[in-house]
């Protein structure tokens, strides 16, 4: 398909009409980005500002055409712009829960990790000055053979190359069950919090805005590493263009390049501005 290359937006709307149709001709497939790029298509014109930047920059340039990386750096802005759509408030709302989660389970973890081991010791000391014994004592090996009973490859292996060891060394020179369970504890208290593969830190700290996560994770992914042009930037007015048509935010609660503004320089050690 030959597209138009004397207007930025029949160039723009050309190409997203071409890759909808190949996405709905190849399986389909991204199924859920079809209304946003039937919307983009629909309201070309309100993406005037975003599509002539883009030629600006990049020519009328086609995958099909020339050659990597210049040849696709419009075609993959363009597929970040309908993939956008996932930074809309219900997803990075569910993103913060499980942040807010994953952190409450390692706190959790650190807890009760420190609690059995704990008791574990006491119960070791116990049973060396009380008087009482029990019939077996759990050896790390033992530990190991019990965790991995479903393990057919571990018996398959691993085993026997442990019992080995563990009949080559005696238990001093083996953890104990106390020492392991306090190391699961020590290992989680020592990590740093979790970063998610979309959404930077600022997102995910930060607070319930209705586009404000949207300009810092857009923004985000042409600082990465990917085949986007690293460091590329829509102007606040083009920005605040897409956010409107892709998020379709109501009239009274539409982005503008001011706002953008605000957002960009507020978070500017994240940002850069073309």
């Amino acid at each position: 398909m030959t597209l138009p290359k004397s207007n930025p937006v029949q160039f723009c709307k050309a190409f997203i009409q071409r890759e909808l149709d190949e996405y709905r001709n190849d399986g389909p497939i991204y199924m859920t980005y079809w209304p946003v790029m039937e919307r983009m298509i629909k309201r070309a014109d309100e993406l005037k500002l975003p599509f002539q930047e883009l030629i600006e920059s990049f020519g009328y340039s086609d995958r099909t055409e020339g050659y990597p990386p210049s040849n696709a750096y419009i075609w993959l802005t363009l597929e970040h712009i309908w993939f956008s759509s996932d930074y809309c408030q219900e997803d990075i709302v569910k993103v913060r829960e499980n942040y807010k989660e994953l952190k409450t389970l390692q706190e959790d973890i650190v807890e009760l990790a420190s609690r059995l081991s704990t008791k574990l010791q006491r119960q070791s000391d116990l049973y060396e000055t009380s008087g009482f014994s029990k019939p077996e004592y759990q050896s790390l090996s033992g530990l190991v053979e019990l965790a991995s009973k479903k393990k057919p490859l571990y018996k398959q292996h691993v085993s026997k190359k442990l019992k080995s060891l563990t009949y080559q060394y005696d238990l001093k020179y083996w953890p104990s069950k106390t020492e392991l369970v306090s190391a699961i504890a020590d290992f989680e208290k020592a990590q740093l919090s979790p970063t998610h593969c979309q959404f930077p830190e600022d997102v995910i700290n930060g607070r319930r805005s209705d586009f404000k996560d949207f300009v810092l994770a857009f923004d985000k992914a042409f600082d990465e590493q990917n085949d986007l042009k690293t460091g590329f930037r829509f102007s606040n007015n083009a920005l605040a263009d897409i956010i409107n048509v892709v998020l379709d935010l109501p009239f009274d609660k539409l982005a503008t390049g001011e706002a953008v503004r605000i957002i960009r320089n507020r978070f500017k050690n994240m940002v850069t501005v073309i």
